[in-house]
């Protein structure tokens, strides 16, 4: 069965590189002071304690967590975001899904280190130190796991995201405005494309930047634009789903394993191949993050960014809580 939905990745690749050009473009409206302390705090502590979490869990219960392992030097390797391949031949922290968190905090380093250099171009900065090391990894790919890691054109997507924002800075609103009709076909189009690439085309065996990294830049910029024409969403439970996304992208697919590891066995509908079954998984994994969110993860980083992330009001999330 081939893999579907991994393009969300590329997707979130895209948009933390528009995020992040915004935030360090000095003609914005955002603030690039203490940057690379205020996304550790807010990336970091719910991925730790879920990394702790699982590590407990495979400790107690290891015949159900298959290639993770419960060892000393994974868990440090996975907290300090080090690539390591596990028994399975992946390159995965323990918690499998932090995969993508090790590439966004290295695009953050690459970031901070461009905004120390030079201020005003530290985005274009950044970019080019993470083009530079994948070119300086790839002759030791074959013999390296880091070097394999970080020498993946999937970096390369992060670029697109920063392209994406100046993209869309150059259009004027009143332009924007006028365009929009061709901004929501383009929209629509490109998350077709995303979803036709991987649910019913031939596989195609070409640079996946081509293949679901441009229709990604398309999808985030389309959006964009639409966003800065007016057509934006006011609804309060689709901007708290947005903000509690980061909990579930780190909890869905053990909510969805535990569905159907312990009650599909017994239920076949709730079996997550079955339509009743995903629904169900989902919709509980969305609960679940939400009151992880609500509860834990907004006082959290409201707490450190008051404490240690300057002066600046947190504006981590779009809602109200």
């Amino acid at each position: 069965m081939r893999p579907f939905g991994s393009f969300g990745v590329d997707v979130f690749f895209v948009i933390s590189g528009y995020i992040m050009a915004r935030i360090l473009d000095p003609e914005s409206d955002s603030s690039s002071d203490f940057f690379f302390r205020r996304r550790v705090l807010r990336i970091v502590p719910p991925y730790w304690f879920f990394t702790i979490l699982l590590f407990v869990a495979a400790l107690k219960v290891p015949q159900l967590m298959g290639a993770t392992q419960a060892t000393g030097v994974d868990l440090l390797k996975s907290l300090l975001f080090i690539p390591f391949s596990k028994g399975n031949g992946l390159i995965q922290p323990l918690l499998f899904i932090g995969w993508s968190l090790n590439y966004e905090m290295y695009f953050y380093l690459a970031l901070a280190v461009g905004l120390l250099i030079h201020k005003k171009w530290a985005s274009w900065v950044g970019a080019g130190l993470v083009v530079a090391t994948m070119l300086a990894c790839l002759p030791f790919a074959g013999t390296s796991v880091v070097a394999k890691f970080y020498s993946r054109d999937l970096v390369l997507e992060f670029l697109l995201g920063i392209v994406s924002y100046y993209i869309c800075r150059a259009v004027p609103d009143a332009t924007a405005k006028r365009w929009r009709g061709v901004a929501l076909a383009v929209c629509l189009a490109s998350g077709f494309w995303l979803i036709a690439v991987q649910g019913w085309l031939p596989e195609m065996h070409v640079t996946r930047v081509l293949t679901l990294g441009i229709a990604a830049l398309l999808l985030v910029t389309s959006a964009s634009l639409l966003s800065q024409s007016g057509w934006d969403t006011r609804l309060g439970w689709l901007v708290l789903i947005g903000d509690a996304s980061y909990v579930l992208y780190l909890i869905h697919p053990y909510c969805e394993y535990s569905l159907d590891r312990f009650f599909g066995a017994r239920l076949h509908w709730l079996k997550s191949q079955t339509v009743t079954g995903m629904l169900i998984g989902v919709g509980s994994s969305l609960l679940l993050a939400i009151v992880v969110h609500l509860y834990g993860e907004r006082p959290v980083v409201k707490i450190l960014n008051r404490r240690f992330g300057g002066k600046r009001r947190s504006t981590e999330f779009a809602g109200a809580a």
